[in-house]
């Protein structure tokens, strides 16, 4: 079998979110490879943030494949120095020659796992630049999907950013915004916008959530992080001006104390992956509500397209990359238009299998042919 590696920012095995690279890592899967899913690296300092996370991280650190499901091998290097937002780890020196802080010594850890030599090495997260260093490979794909020096968590991001670009084969943006950033480095990007899994998000005949039980008002529905960028003035809007009830399901990082006492504004926190359609089924809005700034104008929303397939009507605002998606969505430019387009979709109704159409032209499958023959990665059977 032919060999890939992916470098993601989260687990394959997230029953929360699934994102790009877990979705081109099974269609990798489905063309005969077998890939090494590479987790951030780990030390003692993951122990007080995440116990969970530093334990699953440990228990994939040794020389030997670690199973994930068939085919997919999880892996995360034991490195006695961190890059992040923390004081002394800000540094993107670090990364540069990252290798040089994990014990015992990668090379061989790789080589014991026989992913040392490899047909594709496909990374995502630029912490795991030092790969390059180590890995023998025909193919290096970076793939951006996201303006990283727009987020805290990756300070001074900006050197490994242009030192992946100009050492890539080939370079995929997830959004046509990003094209200028790697086109000064001399490197024609593929724009592949983000993807959806379609058959698991078009889906009928579920089983009513119970959290939709409660009552008969309409449903209106989030799904995702919900962090900085995350408009809660906007949320708050909404369940105070619109005869309906607000879901919003996904890990919380932001104060929402100002929505606590809005009795038809429900925080139920995250769902498995797999629970996501049967929400999404019976909403009858689905909204985009982020603050708009340069790092959303260049987010390509999973969201977006999981809502279409679920034939669900969306709202958003006007990020940049979503208007250039001409999807079949309402997009609003301010806080009352994004509250009228709502109340537009309740009264009026609209036509689910537009939707669902515009959701199945774009799965991650046809992503990836095309990556696949533009990269020409069948060129060395």
């Amino acid at each position: 079998m032919k060999k890939v590696i992916i470098s993601d920012f989260i687990e394959y095995n997230s029953c929360e979110f699934k994102l790009g690279n877990y979705h081109y890592c099974n269609c990798f899967l489905k063309d005969n490879y077998e890939a090494l899913w590479l987790s951030n690296p780990y030390n003692q300092l993951i122990y007080f943030r995440n116990k969970e996370d530093y334990y699953f991280r440990k228990s994939i650190s040794k020389g030997e494949r670690h199973y994930l499901a068939e085919n997919v091998y999880g892996f995360s290097p034991y490195a006695l120095r961190l890059y992040g937002n923390h004081p002394f780890s800000r540094n993107p020196k670090i990364i540069e020659q990252f290798e040089k802080f994990i014990r015992p010594d990668v090379k061989k850890t790789l080589k014991q796992m026989d992913f040392n030599d490899v047909d594709v090495l496909w990374i995502s997260n630029p912490k795991a630049y030092w790969l390059t260093n180590v890995v023998k490979y025909k193919k290096f794909i970076y793939r951006i999907a996201d303006d990283y020096s727009h987020f805290p968590e990756y300070p001074n991001i900006k050197e490994i950013d242009e030192m992946l670009i100009r050492k890539a084969d080939g370079v995929v943006i997830a959004s046509s915004t990003l094209k200028d950033h790697v086109a000064k480095y001399d490197k024609d990007p593929l724009i592949l916008s983000n993807g959806v899994e379609f058959d698991h998000f078009n889906k009928t005949g579920l089983a009513v959530p119970a959290e939709y039980s409660k009552n008969q008002r309409k449903k209106i529905i989030y799904v995702g992080a919900i962090k900085y960028w995350f408009d809660i003035e906007l949320v708050k809007k909404i369940a105070l001006q619109v005869n309906a009830d607000v879901f919003l399901i996904g890990k919380c990082e932001t104060n929402l104390e100002v929505l606590e006492n809005l009795e038809n504004l429900h925080v139920l926190g995250p769902k498995k992956y797999d629970d996501l359609p049967a929400y999404l089924q019976y909403a009858d809005i689905a909204i985009i509500p982020f603050i708009k700034s340069p790092m959303t104008d260049s987010v390509s929303p999973i969201k977006l397209y999981e809502y279409c397939s679920a034939g669900v009507a969306v709202v958003t605002m006007n990020l940049e990359e979503t208007v250039k998606l001409n999807a079949p969505v309402s997009i609003a430019c301010n806080h009352e238009e994004f509250i009228a387009a709502v109340q537009h979709y309740l009264k009026e109704g609209y036509d689910r299998n537009v939707l669902r159409e515009y959701g199945r032209e774009n799965s991650w499958q046809k992503r990836y042919e095309k990556m696949k023959r533009l990269f020409m990665l069948d060129n060395w059977r």
